[in-house]
């Protein structure tokens, strides 16, 4: 049975580097101009899509029924929305800088720890392996987003963040309200059974982090340009 921490676990981590850190190195010397740029998040949003998509199906056909296909976590939701938005959306749109950041701290914490990854007796169970790949390749496009400049991070575009996590939040009720969801974005449950980790409290932690990850991040880009025209 995989366990978090366990040696599949630690196999699919390691697996996952070996595949996406030297894409990531190709990436960054091979993609330079504004249209390889685009054509390089459109291809990883494309892939992300797929990924979700086999996640979906896995989840409603081994568990939920088809009644319940539209995502109903934060990161569910984070990598539909964030796939689209690659394929449709030009650098640093609005959306990115509320569902890139939502998907990188979801998909981060779930790839330390997966909770679901002891579902199945294998970790290539249908809802398991997808569920890991689409929070892995959500966190590797919003890494590659940021490393091509296709998003801009800035604190004056953190309002963005509660905002779109109203929107989140709106999508919530609705599938509770109408599509008969008995939850969705914790908004009832907690993310870690026994904590009071729900929608609001994570939101608490979240917006001030975020915004002194912005202020740090603008202050090393600062100094780094500033160094660059002194030499």
């Amino acid at each position: 049975m995989p366990t978090v921490y366990g040696f599949e676990h630690f196999a699919y981590l390691f697996v996952s580097l070996l595949i996406l850190v030297p894409t990531f190195l190709w990436i960054q010397k091979h993609v330079h101009t504004d249209k390889e740029i685009r054509k390089t998040i459109f291809i990883l949003g494309a892939i992300l899509f797929v990924a979700i998509i086999w996640n979906r199906i896995s989840v409603c056909a081994l568990r939920d029924g088809f009644d319940q296909f539209i995502p109903s976590t934060f990161c569910g939701m984070s990598s539909l929305l964030l796939s689209i938005s690659a394929m449709m959306f030009k650098k640093d749109h609005a959306v990115f800088h509320s569902v890139a950041y939502v998907g990188l701290l979801g998909g981060l914490l779930t790839n330390i720890y997966p909770d679901f990854i002891g579902q199945a007796s294998s970790i290539f169970y249908p809802m398991t392996i997808s569920g890991l790949v689409h929070h892995t390749l959500m966190v590797f496009l919003v890494i590659v987003m940021f490393s091509l400049g296709y998003v801009r991070p800035s604190i004056k575009k953190w309002i963005y963040l509660p905002l779109g996590l109203a929107v989140y939040m709106c999508i919530g009720i609705f599938l509770m309200t109408e599509l008969g969801y008995s939850d969705a974005m914790y908004i009832y449950s907690s993310i870690l059974s026994g904590t009071p980790l729900n929608w609001f409290w994570l939101g608490m932690i979240f917006l001030p982090y975020h915004a002194v990850f912005l202020l740090i991040w603008e202050r090393v880009r600062f100094q780094v340009s500033l160094q660059r025209v002194i030499v």
